[in-house]
């Protein structure tokens, strides 16, 4: 008889078995009353990952940058600096009973330290600038944060960045992460930068800019495609030889009713590189799960022929049909989500466990589905609907599933 724990549960699942319970998942739970300490809303990365209070602080002491080389080699100083262990990221996680957690591999070491000395912060950390005052990030009382873009031009691409893969600092908590949550029984899922591409350009770009050179520079774009598709093949080998198994792939294509980018374009500029990239994750034994927020119903196919296993957040405020996708595309792809953020932080506890109850019924009932929000649990969301939530899948999420 199998002994069920977290990470066989989640093998199961992907590996389109029915395992004991429906698993669960969360990028980030973020409720006051449970995490006061956590809020990504307002902290934001103001340049590639950086939050604006990191880049003020090399920008005014760059002595501090020379002595960023030992952290991010050091597995414990590293922890200490994203915020400590796995065991303390993943505290509410395993207080409430999931199953994955989105975990650090290490740093991403694609910058420049010239970064550092030509961009700077203001209005107290709330307002990102570049050498020529030209504004590049700037987050709100609310949490929305704009950005514009820290490059301009392939000369900038080359002046502040550096792919450098063979760095340690990539991978340095991959297999501390991984025998810290073996003992604590909650797997990890880890985040590699670069592997969607699109996303971490617009990032980079900003939208306008990134569009024109899609258009009117597609030799940059493809160049600059395939240092990120080689940059995250090596680092996720790396990933993979250290222990891990999980990767995961943030890739937002979409928005409210449509996609950000056409269909046709994205087919040219990035499938080829992330299908080249899962088929290396999958031959080293690993799985992918892809987060991409908004409408992604027209590029299904695309993900299933790239050879993504795992597709998350499947937001129904954008137009996605979980149900409807289930029906077409589950026997191909793992389903994570899609409890709705705006029920969760409007809706009363009843009606958060009665659309519990329909996801059940109609995407988990016969396997490939883990239980998620559709995005991650943000400050906003009412404590009594998370506990709804969170009760709803723990009592009836039981196989065999019957209502």
């Amino acid at each position: 008889m199998t002994e069920w724990n977290s990470f066989k549960r989640v093998e199961a699942v992907f590996n389109m078995e029915i395992p004991d319970r429906v698993p669960k998942f969360e990028i980030s739970i973020e409720i006051p009353e449970l995490n006061p300490l956590v809020d990504s809303q307002q902290l934001g990365t103001g340049i590639l990952f950086f939050p604006p209070q990191m880049i003020d602080m090399f920008h005014h002491n760059p002595a501090l940058i020379s002595q960023m080389e030992q952290i991010v080699t050091n597995s414990r100083s590293l922890e200490a600096l994203l915020g400590g262990s796995s065991k303390k990221t993943a505290r509410i996680h395993l207080e409430y009973n999931y199953d994955m957690f989105l975990a650090a591999p290490g740093v991403p070491m694609i910058f420049k330290n010239k970064i550092f000395e030509d961009f700077h912060t203001e209005e107290d950390n709330k307002v990102v600038r570049g050498p020529d005052g030209r504004l590049v990030w700037r987050t709100s009382p609310n949490g929305a944060h704009t950005r514009h873009g820290f490059l301009q031009s392939p000369e900038d691409w080359e002046k502040y960045l550096e792919f450098d893969a063979d760095h340690p600092g990539n991978a340095i908590l991959v297999k501390r992460t991984i025998n810290t949550c073996k003992k604590i029984d909650i797997a990890p899922v880890f985040f590699l930068f670069s592997c969607g591409f699109f996303e971490e350009l617009c990032g980079m770009f900003g939208f306008e800019k990134l569009f024109k050179l899609l258009v009117k520079d597609k030799g940059f774009i493809k160049e600059a495609v395939k240092q990120m598709s080689d940059y995250s093949i090596t680092v996720g080998e790396k990933i993979i030889e250290e222990g891990g198994e999980y990767i995961h792939m943030t890739n937002d294509l979409g928005l409210k009713g449509t996609s950000i980018i056409s269909p046709r374009m994205f087919r040219e500029f990035f499938k080829p590189s992330i299908k080249k990239f899962c088929k290396k994750i999958h031959d080293l034994g690993g799985k992918i799960l892809m987060h991409s927020c908004g409408y992604i119903m027209e590029m299904l196919p695309d993900f299933v022929e790239m050879g993504i296993d795992a597709l998350h957040p499947i937001e129904s405020a954008a137009g996605n049909d979980i149900v409807e996708i289930k029906k077409e595309f589950g026997k191909d792809l793992i389903l994570v989500g899609n409890v709705p953020i705006p029920l969760l932080t409007h809706g009363t506890p009843e009606e958060v466990t009665d659309y519990v109850k329909y996801l059940l019924e109609n995407v988990s009932k016969d396997g490939g589905h883990i239980f998620s929000s559709s995005h991650s649990v943000t400050k906003w969301c009412k404590l009594e609907n998370f506990l709804a939530y969170n009760k709803a899948v723990d009592d009836n999420g039981i196989y065999p599933i019957i209502f």
